[in-house]
């Protein structure tokens, strides 16, 4: 062979060196670039995406310490509390209507100074009871999981308390005598917290129900937490 002549190149065979003869062409054809298999374009390919996508954020509801809570009891100031406050406005106002008719319609109009100032004594009254309901509806908020309770209180100055319910140490109720006849009532929560001993549910309906459903599930809790420690 010449000196400026190349040999071939070979890239689609394997040379076999024969003891027996020359060299001879294997037909097993060597790996070329065509035949590797590539990647689909934009990550494709399978599991390509899960490679690099970002850790995802940790279930705020299995976290340490509230595995399996559930939510046992949720309520708002029940508007049956308004009730008396009410029919005593609207008994007024009733009242008022009357009196403006005999002021402009029978008398000599001598004490229409007086209907028109118990007029507006009667809207100021409705106007304070509707900002008492509308704070009433919007503003305390109540929740009971299986392990915590939850208060929530104010409206243009929002606050949240929790309460664990392993430091429960007693639960009550207050009720007035109206309030026992509507099955209404305040339902009172102490507990071993420094910050905040002392927990109120105000105006809540059936508080009879929502007091047994605090005693119990913090005994459940209580419990729970005994089993655990003596596993350990």
């Amino acid at each position: 062979m010449a000196a400026n002549e190349t040999s071939p190149i070979l890239t689609t065979s394997q040379v076999i060196t024969n003891p027996a003869g020359p060299p001879t062409m294997s037909e097993a054809p060597v790996p070329t670039i065509d035949s590797v298999p590539s990647v689909a374009p934009n990550g494709a390919a399978p599991n390509a995406n899960a490679l690099f996508q970002p850790a995802r954020a940790a279930d705020d509801r299995t976290g340490t310490g509230i595995e399996n809570e559930e939510v046992v009891w949720e309520a708002r100031y029940a508007m049956r509390n308004f009730l008396g406050r009410l029919v005593a406005r609207t008994a007024l106002t009733v009242a008022w209507l009357c009196l403006a008719v005999y002021t402009w319609g029978y008398s000599d109009g001598s004490i229409a100074w007086l209907t028109i100032l118990a007029g507006i004594g009667i809207g100021l009254l409705w106007a304070m009871l509707l900002y008492r309901i509308v704070l009433a509806r919007y503003g305390p908020y109540y929740r009971l999981t299986t392990q915590r309770l939850f208060v929530s209180t104010g409206l243009w100055r929002r606050r949240r308390d929790m309460l664990e319910l392993l430091g429960v140490r007693d639960v009550y109720t207050r009720q007035t005598l109206v309030e026992r006849w509507l099955s209404l009532g305040t339902v009172v929560v102490d507990s071993s917290d420094k910050a905040m001993p002392t927990f109120f549910l105000t105006g809540v309906d059936d508080p009879k129900r929502v007091m047994d459903l605090i005693w119990h599930h913090a005994r459940s809790e209580r419990d729970r937490r005994s089993v655990k420690v003596e596993e350990i």
